[in-house]
């Protein structure tokens, strides 16, 4: 079930299912109600594993927001929130589970090719295997709340 109150020691989701299904209608995709649940914890498991700027306001919350010490655009985020721009991600990268897979590394490579004729053969891709898909999106929309070691970050670095 999802919970999306950051004070529930349950919480699991920044975003809702009713968030979702509207976010996706609006956009014009086709997400099905009974499978939602499902494709927001997919994309939840694809951001938990992102760097984050700032850090989290308790040691024990089950998920990597709400934080402290964030800014965008030189404007503090609030500590007891959810970023809409998180949310949006959240629902965007549920909208993409249906058709990628979010984390191959935890079930191999993509199979590029497969065949049965007396015995199955399975062709994967080397370039998949281990690697989560990337979203050059996903890093502009998130600008800001990406830490260090996430390839959003931007500095000037000085030879003096």
């Amino acid at each position: 079930m999802i919970d999306n109150d950051p004070t529930s020691p349950t919480f699991n989701s920044y975003g809702t299912v009713a968030g979702l299904l509207a976010f996706a209608a609006s956009r014009g995709y086709d997400v099905p109600e009974d499978g939602a649940e499902g494709l927001l914890m997919q994309a939840m498991d694809y951001l938990s594993l992102q760097t984050w700027s700032g850090k989290p306001v308790s040691a024990n919350q089950p998920l990597p927001w709400p934080r402290s010490g964030v800014k965008v655009d030189g404007s503090p985020v609030p500590a007891d929130s959810i970023p809409q721009k998180l949310i949006q991600a959240q629902y965007q990268l549920a909208v993409l589970a249906q058709e990628v897979d979010l984390m191959p590394g935890y079930g191999g490579a993509q199979a590029v090719e497969e065949a049965v004729s007396g015995a199955v053969s399975v062709k994967y891709s080397e370039k998949t295997l281990g690697t989560a898909p990337q979203f050059p999106w996903l890093r502009k929309l998130l600008a800001g709340l990406l830490g260090f070691g996430s390839s959003s970050v931007n500095f000037n670095v000085m030879r003096g």
